[in-house]
């Protein structure tokens, strides 16, 4: 019988998604159906091609993150075109959609002033963008594309596979632009409660959400412990601030309901270790983050 696969691992042991969503504020999504290999967007044919026009990107957005995204393997979403995307998730959201005739008009795109235009108060999507990048992790093609099949039966406009988003022990894992809510431990029969949830501005089951990946996760997770303390599932209902920084703890100023409220975080590491992936024979700690609370005045 062979390994357990790591997102069995860590449900068992009971590991925390709470603060772990990717910490990256802006995206470069671009289509491209082929198989992906583990580093799937350096691997690609044409990377050699955009690569210096994406590090210069990255020199003036630093936090970009390049994904590649598909329909489905071998399956464009317009025949002869590639979609191409440049969102900026958080509370001021912009998305950027490009049909292109080939991989090299990529270099040409305006992509930091495009994430960095203004917002029009109008929040496009959701997309859903499901990891199925098997060759990275076993665990996000096993349970993955199981997840990301049936968000394209309940809505084959907004759902997309991507390449790896990070965390695979929370697999089947999968975000939500341009919100920018991260999810974990995803099941296919979610699929069309969570794109409904969010079509009506609310979250879907807080306990499966990672974070918001435009937050830093002590932010996250101060800001998703408030939401499960006053059950606040509203997507504009909770917003926070980092306020200090410590070698081992954070101060963040969380704001809900005309009520300002001071998290104290820090991390503690559980008895339970377990590998962060699957093939991985080095079991890491399990840290998991801790807050407590004070109240300001409204």
């Amino acid at each position: 019988m062979g390994a357990p696969f790591c997102s069995q691992l860590a449900r068992s042991h009971h590991v925390s998604p709470v603060g772990t969503a990717t910490e990256a504020a802006h995206w470069l999504l671009i289509e491209d159906p082929s198989p992906w290999e583990a580093h799937a967007v350096t691997a690609a044919d044409w990377f050699t091609d955009v690569q210096s026009s994406i590090a210069e990107w990255k020199d003036v957005v630093p936090d970009l993150r390049v994904q590649l995204i598909r329909r489905g393997l071998t399956t464009w979403d317009a025949p002869d075109r590639i979609r191409c995307f440049a969102v900026r998730a958080g509370e001021r959201p912009v998305v950027r959609d490009w049909s292109l005739g080939g991989y090299a008009e990529i270099a040409d795109l305006p992509v930091p002033s495009a994430l960095r235009s203004s917002s029009d108060g109008v929040s496009p999507g959701p997309f859903l963008f499901t990891c199925v990048n098997g060759r990275r992790d076993a665990c996000c093609a096993k349970w993955g594309r199981p997840v990301a099949q049936a968000a394209t039966d309940t809505a084959p406009d907004a759902a997309w596979q991507t390449s790896h988003l990070g965390g695979h022990r929370f697999a089947p894992t999968a975000l939500v632009l341009p919100h920018g809510t991260h999810y974990g431990w995803l099941r296919p029969d979610d699929m069309s409660g969570l794109l409904a949830a969010h079509r009506r501005g609310q979250l879907y089951d807080l306990d499966r959400v990672r974070g918001r990946v435009h937050q830093p996760r002590p932010v996250q997770a101060a800001c998703l412990a408030l939401r499960k303390r006053l059950g606040e599932t509203a997507l504009a209902a909770v917003r926070g601030t980092m306020v200090a920084t410590g070698d081992t703890d954070w101060t963040v100023h969380a704001r809900a309901n005309g009520q300002t409220y001071v998290a104290h975080v820090w991390q503690e590491q559980r008895e339970a270790s377990v590998p962060h992936s699957c093939g991985s024979e080095k079991p890491k700690p399990d840290v998991a983050w801790q807050v407590t609370w004070e109240t300001l005045d409204a």
